[in-house]
């Protein structure tokens, strides 16, 4: 007879329950004590935020190269009354550092602007399907910041400072918020190509290396270096691995802290897993062919950017935090120096399709109230010329919209001058922006710190106070 049972007094039914459902709670809180250890020893575990989140996930669509406010969300009837001439001398009370702005000639826009969806949106004629979603979008006209050349800018706009070397906001993102995702990396980046300023753009900085974006494919293996050699049975490697990991971890017990080795067991156990999950999250066959078209896949020229905004939904469905998309990488994207108005008709049709697809998409999955997209470059353009029919790059006020995850749609906010060339009305600091994300995201700015080199570091410190902006905000 078992110990506990020795008495020959009989148990009444309720006394057995009620002992045994002590043993069952005593299962539950070694098993809830069993998490708490492993999300100690997992850096990429979900964290509580500091607030109650507004969005789960973020879906960035960067324009490389910048793209032109004019021409697309910032309407300036003016600039076709001055084509061709300098700006008058009122102008000059800008104080604009731009040196071109007393020779330089107005450069007119042939887009049509019209006012779109029941908000009366107006965006230009480059965006066919865009309009459908128009009130789903909170256009910032007044964006600005203070670089001219790409690579400076690209790091401004990634990671708040024209400094190489700083974490990202989608590592950022992933430092504050943990992976909701098992099998997949939290923080998923795709592109079409090189970027001006390199990996950098989206990389770690000074946070641990588990907090990087991983790069995917949309075609090939979606992540290299990831799959086993041919030669090793599925059950060796998980051998492998599991003493491998018995190693690590009998290590970093007898060490007080070794965030790399913690990193390094976490990363382990992730890329054995994603070499499954990984392929069946971008292996689009089975999505039904009316998804496909509605993200623009059976069409050339739509489907390389159609093929990423359509991962992206599936990544975001599969509980990746952060997912980066790159439109503009091969060749001069939206850089345009020459050649404005067809390479924002040739831009435009590329990526119009696939993002109005996809924000449908994610309404009528119910998932666009839980993501938040951003659309936007590293600066805008110039509404004078640069030669006969191109743009410069002009960071002094420029255009970026948010779109689900807790934003007012069908609201603009801020402005920029009567020719487009500088934020006037509410500007808009790119810390700002960052400030507004990781507040949808349940994160407050000022709380989201990492010590490095002697100083409690966050995203948003560099040059002034930044600001939630609450006006663009459901």
């Amino acid at each position: 007879m078992h110990p506990h049972f020795s008495d020959s007094r009989a148990f009444s039914r309720r006394e057995f329950l009620s002992k045994a459902g002590m043993g069952i709670g005593s299962l539950a809180f070694l098993d809830l004590m069993s998490r708490e250890a492993k999300a100690a020893l997992n850096p990429l575990a979900p964290q509580t935020a500091h607030h109650a989140p507004r969005a789960l996930a973020v879906i960035s669509l960067f324009m490389h190269g910048g793209p032109s406010q004019v021409d697309t969300f910032d309407p300036k009837p003016l600039l076709a009354k001055y084509a061709g001439q300098t700006l008058p001398a009122s102008f000059s009370n800008l104080n604009l550092e731009f040196t071109k702005t007393s020779t330089a000639r107005v450069l007119a826009s042939h887009r049509t602007f019209r006012k779109c969806g029941n908000s009366g949106l107006e965006m230009s004629d480059i965006f066919e399907h865009l309009p459908k979603v128009a009130d789903e979008l909170a256009v910032i006209r007044s964006c600005y910041h203070t670089e001219f050349n790409h690579a400076p800018a690209l790091y401004m706009a990634h990671s708040g400072t024209r400094l190489m070397g700083r974490p990202s906001l989608g590592a950022w993102a992933m430092y504050g918020l943990g992976s909701a995702s098992e099998n997949l990396p939290g923080y998923v980046v795709m592109r079409d190509g090189p970027l001006k300023a390199g990996p950098t753009t989206y990389g770690n900085g000074f946070l641990p290396a588990v907090y990087s974006a991983t790069e995917l494919r949309t075609s090939g293996a979606p992540i290299l270096y990831l799959d086993k050699p041919d030669t090793m049975s599925g059950g060796d490697q998980r051998r492998i691995l599991d003493f491998s990991q018995q190693l690590n971890r009998q290590y970093l017990a007898s060490q007080k802290e070794d965030s790399n080795l913690s990193a390094r067991i976490a990363a382990y156990e992730l890329a054995y897993r994603m070499q499954s999950a990984a392929p069946e999250a971008v292996d689009l066959s089975k999505e039904p062919d009316s998804v496909k078209s509605l993200y623009g896949l059976d069409n050339d020229i739509t489907r390389p950017f159609g093929t990423q905004c359509l991962n992206a939904r599936r990544l975001v469905e599969r509980g990746v935090r952060f997912v980066q998309l790159y439109h503009g990488g091969g060749g001069d994207g939206w850089d345009t120096h020459g050649a404005n108005d067809a390479k924002h008709l040739r831009n435009g049709e590329q990526i119009d399709k696939p993002i109005a697809g996809l924000i449908m998409d994610l309404k009528a999955r119910g998932l666009l109230d839980s993501t938040l997209l951003i659309w936007g470059g590293e600066f805008g353009r110039t509404p004078t010329s640069e030669g006969s029919d191109g743009r410069d790059h002009s960071p002094y006020g420029y255009s970026v919209w948010m779109a689900g995850g807790g934003v007012k749609g069908g609201t603009v906010f801020g402005a920029t001058d009567d020719f487009g060339f500088k934020a006037v009305d509410n500007p808009v600091q790119v810390r700002d922006v960052h400030a507004t994300i990781l507040h949808l995201l349940g994160l407050q700015h000022e709380k989201l710190t990492y010590y490095f080199q002697g100083a409690q570091q966050r995203l948003t410190q560099i040059d002034g106070d930044s600001r939630v902006i609450k006006e663009i905000i459901a």
